[in-house]
């Protein structure tokens, strides 16, 4: 079974997130597809903060084989309302 490294990217830092082991390159997209929900919901708050994720997987050489990418941006219509005097 292979192993591999899924990573989230921000405009800041890189951070080693988790690394699984599978036996498919499905299920390793599931997996992938499975710790961006995760991320989401455990870090919802973040994301507003970053504004932008990029989430890779990679193989032990650091191949990239999988990139995800998470944005959020608020409307004219919002950007008031969290940021005084835009």
């Amino acid at each position: 079974m292979a192993s591999y490294h899924i990573q989230l990217r921000t405009d800041s830092e890189v951070r080693e997130a988790l690394t699984v082991e599978r036996d498919d390159l499905n299920a390793l997209r599931v997996e992938m597809a499975r710790f961006v929900g995760e991320l989401l919901k455990d870090h919802a708050s973040v994301i507003w903060e970053d504004g932008a994720w990029r989430i890779d997987v990679t193989d032990n050489v650091g191949l990239i084989l999988y990139v995800m990418y998470v944005s959020a941006t608020n409307t004219p219509a919002t950007r008031s309302i969290f940021r005084p005097g835009l």
